[in-house]
């Protein structure tokens, strides 16, 4: 009987024995026998001399400024695009950062480190290294807020490249795309036909490249409707132009485009 009760709870008893016996000694030792198994595991890392001391750190700063150098060359790359593509078009714009977003309009406007005292007002024209970006709505001294031709409550006088039809362009809330509704009802448009602004348009020169025709809808009503795929990278926006521009007074046998000047 004896035998197969030991058999049944023998080795129980001993794994509560071992585990009292060893809960008892690190209750004496307080737990001394754990930190010098850890001291001799990790001491070569506790215990570096000055020497070695001087090299982790310098290792860190080099590091350190690796990193930065990395990153000024992005935005020294991002500068000289920025440069380049100014004076292939632009002329005389003035380089502006972009300074903030708004977390509840992020694909809607923008807040530029240059203002008034840099000559910008309300109304200029905002582009960046692949053409259109947006329009000043609203200027202080030493910045600028700038609405996206992103956002939905923008609309841009447009026209196709290829075959010079006409249309507006709607903002979708989108970085990526937007959409053309034509003034025709069938249009001669293909998708890859490159999108600028329309000589019709009053808010914007004419002849900015903006995207370029991606899907088209020829049963959307009342009018057919193409997907743009905008050229500017909106969402990674770092660097932008603004150009001088006077708006001209409306056309209004067209679709007026909507001026968000005047938007809070």
């Amino acid at each position: 009987m004896f035998r197969r009760w030991w058999q049944r709870y023998g080795i129980s008893l001993i794994l509560v024995g071992v585990g009292l016996s060893v809960a008892l000694f690190l209750r004496q030792t307080q737990g001394g026998a754990i930190q010098e198994f850890y001291g001799l595991l990790f001491n070569r890392q506790g215990n570096l001399t000055e020497a070695e001391t001087e090299i982790l750190l310098q290792n860190s700063k080099l590091r350190e400024l690796q990193n930065r150098v990395e990153e000024l060359e992005a935005q020294n790359l991002q500068l000289q695009n920025l440069l380049d593509y100014r004076q292939a078009s632009m002329g005389e714009a003035i380089a502006a950062p972009v300074i903030g977003r708004s977390a509840d309009a992020w694909w809607q406007q923008i807040t530029i480190g240059q203002g008034s005292q840099a000559g910008i007002k309300i109304g200029d024209t905002v582009t960046g290294v692949g053409g259109l970006v947006g329009r000043v709505v609203q200027v202080t001294p030493r910045s600028s807020r700038v609405a996206l031709v992103s956002d939905l409550n923008q609309q841009v006088g447009v026209m196709l490249s290829r075959s010079r039809f006409q249309g507006y362009l709607r903002g979708q809330n989108d970085p990526l795309q937007a959409e053309m509704i034509f003034y025709e009802k069938v249009p001669d448009v293909e998708v890859g036909d490159m999108v600028t602004t329309s000589n019709l348009s009053t808010l914007y020169a004419p002849g900015i490249p903006i995207g370029r025709i991606a899907a088209i809808d020829f049963n959307a009503g009342p009018a057919p409707s193409a997907t743009v795929e905008l050229t500017v990278p909106l969402g990674s926006l770092e660097w932008v132009l603004v150009s001088p521009f006077e708006a001209k007074p409306l056309n209004f046998e067209l679709q007026p485009e909507q001026d968000v000047s005047q938007t809070p």
